[in-house]
């Protein structure tokens, strides 16, 4: 799914749990699973078209007999190679991304199995419990409702995080955002007071801290629905001591006497799509994602004005302020940056297919 053609043609979607290694998409705005569609194979896994020519039932038989779960037949047994084969082929045929990937991430989830071990048992026949759940899911999935949203969880920067329509799922893209984060925390010494703004589900939040032991951050988000989410993941990983969530707009819940006064670190990854833009997101965005945490006016730039207008206020003497953006937002968003007069080395970066990303700037000693 070409989630987001004109918004930014984003980074080649990476394959659950491959961090790092594949090229991101041009896409800003796109599925989880977007990308690379091969399922993981060990040495002695099945070939998927070593299995098709052993399915001698018709296509349209295994439709009925499958989507109509209230009709059975005593000879006919759907084991896990057969239900990944059929729900690929549907997939396919349905024009959602990534199916085989997308099959084996619902078999699994249902299964309650890691993708691997559906190659390792292929013949382990599914009990009907199992497979009216698959049905429910396999019905929702071709009305192009995310595949995130229906197995409830998301890799993002190696951890998993729950979701849920509440909250926007996590890009690949938002990575570099983390890692750029990271970097800067360990240039400085002591502890690092970060905030981090439109939090979503955390997942920018808790991947700093995972990864910077000495940062301590304050996460707002405008939705008490998202900050659920983020609450969930943040005790999943034994952070709730590093991360405080506070429900409000943007600097709005902050109370410098009662929190942090200055910040080392600001990071956000605002909702930044225009108004035509949202008007061309593809359907498993624009229909399930919370507008909420995409649209931001008519050229998306609200967000950024607000952020820009008062970060300074908020950041310690050569602290940072770091953004992602889309990726024709580079210009606008320097120009914003620099009529700010509160910060020096202003810099775009751009992502691996060469797109506007991510922009940072210090904060000018006063």
């Amino acid at each position: 799914m070409n989630v987001n053609k004109v918004l930014t043609k984003d980074y080649e979607k990476r394959t659950l749990g491959e961090h790092g290694k594949n090229k991101p998409n041009t896409n800003p705005i796109q599925t989880q699973y977007k990308a690379n569609s091969k399922p993981i194979q060990t040495q002695n896994e099945p070939n998927q078209t070593q299995f098709q020519a052993k399915c001698t039932l018709s296509k349209p038989f295994l439709f009925f007999t499958f989507l109509c779960p209230g009709y059975n037949l005593a000879m006919q047994t759907w084991t896990i190679q057969k239900l990944l084969n059929w729900i690929t082929e549907h997939f396919t045929d349905k024009g959602i991304d990534s199916p085989r990937l997308s099959a084996e991430l619902l078999l699994s989830h249902v299964l309650t199995m890691e993708r691997i071990e559906l190659y390792t048992q292929f013949d382990k026949p599914v009990v009907k419990d199992q497979r009216d759940r698959l049905h429910d899911l396999v019905k929702r999935a071709g009305r192009h409702e995310p595949i995130c949203y229906l197995t409830g969880r998301t890799e993002f920067y190696s951890l998993q995080l729950e979701v849920c329509p509440d909250c926007m799922i996590p890009r690949p893209e938002t990575e570099l955002l983390v890692e750029r984060a990271i970097e800067f925390l360990r240039s400085r010494a002591g502890t690092q007071f970060v905030c981090d703004l439109c939090t979503g589900c955390g997942c920018i939040a808790v991947a700093i801290a995972k990864n910077s032991p000495d940062a301590r951050i304050i996460a707002t988000d405008i939705s008490d629905a998202a900050l659920n989410v983020a609450a969930k993941n943040i005790e999943k990983y034994q952070l709730k001591d590093r991360i405080r969530l506070l429900c409000g707009d943007l600097f709005e819940p902050l109370v410098p006497q009662l929190d942090v006064d200055k910040f080392d670190l600001i990071v956000c990854n605002p909702p930044y799509v225009s108004a035509a833009e949202f008007e061309k997101l593809d359907k498993s965005v624009k229909d399930y994602e919370p507008k909420l945490a995409l649209f931001a006016g008519d050229d998306g730039l609200n967000i950024y004005r607000r952020v820009i207008e008062k970060a300074a206020q908020f950041l310690k003497p050569d602290a940072a302020l770091m953004l992602e953006i889309g990726f024709t937002q580079g210009p606008a968003i320097k120009e914003l940056l620099e009529q700010a007069g509160a910060f020096a080395e202003i810099k775009i970066e751009k992502d691996l297919r060469d797109n506007d990303r991510i922009a940072a700037a210090i904060k000018i000693s006063s």
